[in-house]
């Protein structure tokens, strides 16, 4: 399992929380017995965390479900080997008695452990078992509009870009010259390892990043990386809309626009950035952390050299004065 030092240390911390818990009310038991070590019990502990793992992440396959389960009793029972040896520490008793308390008979602690277990592990269990990397094979569409602020924006564009886009074959697209005049422009097919695809890629390897998507200036979805259950294609056209909304604001003060938008809320935070006529929001986690903004200067490199190669001069400037 992989994971960055902020999760690993959010793990730590709840771990010496549940640990310290019990040690405090030891050797009470609150009401309860000590209990038996079962097989049968094993099995409704992990059925337990297939079901709060499932909650935590719908779109969890049965295999990741079992191996999240998996996980998570292999912690709960390193949790009460630990639990046994701070029993030991604390108290003149035998080694195996007190593991044997700790691990399967002891309910006060049994049961806190099992309840916090899925809660805890669910950062790194999350980034390293059910983290989506869904590439998508798209194709630049149509002219290029100002985008749409109703609410049937991101369905309309879903359903232009099932129509038009195709990653087997090069489409046609109407331009216009300066007399007016309509001419078919030839839009060159993206592969698997296209440059946006390796943009948000590369923006999301940051376990602090829950959305990089690459967007065009119709609000349209070219690349993105998700993890989590947040849906890209609502937040597209989101892109456009506050780029355009900033714009129209800062024309008013003698300023261009933005090459760049950061909303900054008490846990999440929202950028977005330009380059050429292509638009990179990224949704991350709130830190202090500097590395995510060379990030995303880097994968603005990408895309800047992936447009450079793929594209004539001619095709962007004309595309680009439309758009305007």
């Amino acid at each position: 399992m992989e994971m960055n030092g902020r999760i690993a240390r959010q793990i730590l911390l709840f771990s010496l929380l549940v640990l310290i818990i019990p040690m405090i009310l030891f050797p009470e038991r609150l009401g309860t017995t000590l209990a038996k070590a079962s097989l049968v019990y094993v099995l409704f502990e992990l059925v337990y965390y297939g079901i709060v793992s499932f909650i935590l992440n719908r779109h969890a396959s049965l295999v990741q479900l079992a191996q999240a389960a998996g996980l998570c009793i292999v912690y709960r029972f390193a949790l009460g080997a630990f639990l046994g040896v701070f029993i030991v520490i604390a108290y003149p008793m035998d080694l195996s008695v007190a593991l044997t308390l700790s691990m399967s008979s002891y309910l006060p602690a049994i049961l806190l452990q099992i309840a916090a277990t899925p809660f805890i592990l669910q950062p790194a269990v999350s980034s390293s078992l059910f983290e989506q990397r869904r590439p998508r094979h798209v194709v630049m569409d149509g002219p290029q509009t100002p985008p749409r602020t109703s609410t049937a924006t991101a369905s309309d564009a879903r359903a232009r870009r099932q129509e038009s886009y195709s990653p087997d074959r090069t489409s046609s697209r109407l331009r216009q010259d300066s007399t007016g005049k309509q001419t078919t422009v030839a839009a060159p097919a993206f592969s698997d390892a296209n440059g946006f695809e390796r943009a948000t890629r590369y923006i999301g390897e940051d376990a602090s990043v829950e959305l990089a998507a690459v967007v065009d200036p119709e609000g349209l979805l070219l690349s993105h990386f998700v993890r989590g259950d947040i849906d890209p294609e609502s937040w597209a056209p989101f892109a456009v809309v506050l780029e355009h909304s900033n714009s129209a604001i800062l024309k008013r003060f003698g300023f261009t626009s933005p090459d760049k938008v950061e909303l900054i809320f008490r846990e999440k935070k929202v950028a977005i950035a330009s380059e050429e006529m292509f638009s990179l929001l990224i949704v991350s986690e709130r830190t202090l952390d500097e590395v995510l903004h060379i990030r995303i200067n880097q994968a603005l490199d990408i895309i800047r050299k992936y447009v450079a190669e793929r594209y004539s001069e001619k095709l962007v400037g004309n595309a680009e004065k439309q758009y305007v």
